[in-house]
């Protein structure tokens, strides 16, 4: 998922760690020769922003503008996938729209924040009941829709993460709704799960005399860390927005009269449109056999003259150059400020006479902040690069708290790269198999192998541990960092908002339940692998030896789309032991209904019962585990789902 940014951090605009699939975010690369591979990455958007969230107060309803009577703010909400309408309980930090059905059209049901912005970053958490509707404006007029979309296959502008369309009751019918965008793909988890939702939005321009100049603009729409829009322009307010006009402000505003909806951690941030552009910037252009700034010498220099910004395309030989560019730049707020820069070669940044940045590495992003006051200040930049093998570019950023960083540099001043085209391995008539390296837990998993179902009802598995790490519905696996050109590195990654899972082997045998299980077993010495065998359907069934004890592991997606089912099958038991069938680890687990268990309320774990066998959550430190006991000797087999 797309990280939430933190109060202490600053800008990092080039970090590409973000979690979201390629088929959104690209990779650039270069590749220069044989011997040597230079990868130099960027994201779609030239910059990574941060954002010092503001918590919106959740103690009371006083955030909001005249509370309707449908909205609370309570300690707790559970309910299952099939829970209408969920139980709470009594505290704070959450908002619950407890609304009843027969309550429509019977007066005020929506929520207004107190709160009005124009640039905006949204992020919070939210849960939709089952067949509940719901909806975020911005500005109380621009609408990401809120539904209960879980298994839809193909989404609509009413599904979950879509931007509703605008309405004209004078078209004719069938046309009256338009301009709707639907979200790319249905990253919508299960009714009563938490999903996490960011909205980045720029609000409309207008002139002196109140004209619009620009429109609004969904910037990005992230949910459960998979970007479902990107640049989307807004001609006008959606339908059922609370003003017809557009405004350079306006409240936040979340619909409540179509069903109950659950809210918790809202935060925001107030974006600033900083714009700021060099003043007296002139340049001096070298040329020679140098490859460090001390070896320039004025005998070098070709031409100097004025510039608008910096633009490395001023210099005439693109491998024997070096590039000085003296300009001010007037800062109206004293603040922390951030300067990036980005270049192929080699750069330094002086700010009022300070070298603060001197870059040695030829591919290396580098940064610096500084508390600067408000006022005129003289910046230094200047480029270098000797060599002909890669292309030329180089770009300064400047960047603030809160605010979109600014290039200092022109579009053609860093080299335009092709994008890295996205390998994308899917499932055809049959499921696929591919392995692979894979990250998970901030490891490199080695021996993973990952399963895509026709279905779209995915998972990958640790061989070494027969743990299940992760599952996710949707397009199957990015294969691009595997396979294209050496490969590097070398890892796969999931397409969908996947639910990550504690990847540890399901089983142990212990002399008493009270033992807790390991994270890990030592493969090769008390497990080892066996191979697979397919079934009829091809779905595979993964063999393990552990200590005395054999285990077949199989995974069976379930046909409506809801989940995956698990079969651990085991041999009889040595006499005295006791077996454990870890289905489950969290930090909160309960039972939600009968045989159904919610896990961090992230996903749910479904028992087929078998016999007297009933799962039991115990303590484990500081976690909680869902297992099964079995002390039977004959041979055993035990079926769950993963339903998310």
């Amino acid at each position: 998922m797309i990280p939430t940014y933190g109060q202490n951090d600053f800008l990092n605009i080039f970090d590409h760690q973000t979690g979201i699939p390629k088929s959104y975010y690209m990779s650039l690369r270069i590749c220069f020769t044989s011997a040597l591979l230079i990868i130099v990455q960027f994201t779609l958007h030239a910059q990574k922003e941060f954002y010092k969230l503001t918590p919106l107060p959740l103690n009371d309803l006083s955030a909001f503008q005249n509370p309707p009577k449908n909205w609370k703010i309570v300690g707790a909400v559970s309910g299952s996938f099939d829970t209408v309408l969920p139980k709470s309980e009594k505290g704070t930090g959450i908002l619950f729209n407890e609304y009843d059905a027969k309550a429509r059209n019977s007066g005020p049901a929506h929520l207004t924040t107190q709160l009005e912005h124009g640039d905006f970053f949204l992020s919070l958490d939210f849960m939709m009941p089952k067949g509940s509707n719901s909806g975020i404006y911005l500005q109380g007029r621009y609408e990401i829709q809120l539904f209960d979309s879980w298994t839809v296959k193909v989404p609509h502008v009413t599904d979950c993460g879509s931007i509703y369309e605008r309405w004209d009751e004078r078209l004719p019918e069938g046309k009256k709704g338009y301009e709707g965008h639907p979200a790319r793909t249905n990253a919508c988890l299960a009714p009563n799960l938490w999903q996490h939702l960011e909205i980045e939005f720029r609000a409309p321009r207008f002139d002196a005399s109140g004209k619009k100049i620009s429109p609004a603009q969904f910037v990005k729409v992230v949910l459960n860390g998979i970007l479902i829009h990107e640049n989307v322009i807004l001609s006008g307010p959606t339908r059922s927005s609370a003003f017809a006009d557009e405004k350079a402000v306006g409240p936040l505003m979340i619909q409540g009269d179509h069903g109950p909806v659950v809210f918790r951690n809202i935060q925001y941030a107030v974006l600033d449109d900083f714009k700021i552009r060099f003043s007296e910037l002139n340049y001096e252009y070298y040329e020679g056999d140098f490859n460090e700034f001390e070896k320039v010498e004025a005998s070098h220099l070709v031409r100097k003259g004025k510039a608008e910004a910096i633009d490395i395309k001023l210099a005439d030989n693109p491998s024997k150059l070096c590039l000085e560019f003296t300009g001010k730049l007037n800062l109206t707020e004293a603040t922390e400020y951030q300067f990036i820069i980005k270049k192929i070669g080699k750069a330094r940044l002086v700010i009022d006479g300070e070298q603060v940045i001197r870059t040695r590495e030829l591919f290396d992003d580098y940064s610096i902040s500084r508390k600067l006051a408000a006022g005129e200040h003289t910046i230094g930049f200047s480029y270098l690069k000797d060599f002909s093998w890669a292309p030329t570019g180089a770009g300064l950023y400047i960047g603030k708290l809160n605010s979109r960083p600014q290039a200092l540099h022109t579009a053609g001043s860093l080299p335009v790269i092709p994008p890295t085209p996205l390998i994308e391995v899917n499932a055809g008539r049959e499921p696929e198999m591919v392995r692979s390296f894979m990250y998970h837990g901030g490891k490199k998993k080695t021996h993973v192998i990952s399963i895509g179902d026709p279905g779209g009802v995915h998972y990958s598995y640790d061989l070494d541990q027969a743990g299940l790490m992760q599952v996710w519905k949707g397009e199957f696996l990015d294969a691009t960092e595997m396979w294209y050109e050496r490969g590097e590195p070398q890892v796969a990654a999931s397409m969908g908002a996947a639910i990550i899972l504690n990847g540890k082997a399901p089983f142990y045998v212990r002399m008493n339940a009270n033992t807790a299980g390991p994270d890990s077993l030592n493969y090769q010495k008390e497990l080892l692998y066996r191979g697979y065998i397919l079934n009829e359907q091809r779905y595979p069934k993964f063999m393990y030896q552990y200590k005395d004890v054999s285990f077949e592991d199989s995974f069976i997606p379930q046909s409506a789309g809801q989940g995956i089912s698990r079969t651990i099958a085991v041999s009889a038991l040595p006499a005295g032991s006791l077996l454990l069938i870890r289905m489950a680890e969290g930090t909160v687990i309960s039972q939600v209904s009968e045989n159904v268990y919610a896990v961090d309320q992230q996903y749910y774990i479904q028992f087929t019962p078998s016999g007297k066998l009933k799962p039991v959550v115990r303590n484990t430190g500081n976690k909680k585990e869902l297992v099964l006991e079995i002390n039977s000797s004959p041979a055993t087999a035990v079926t769950y789902s993963f339903v998310w």
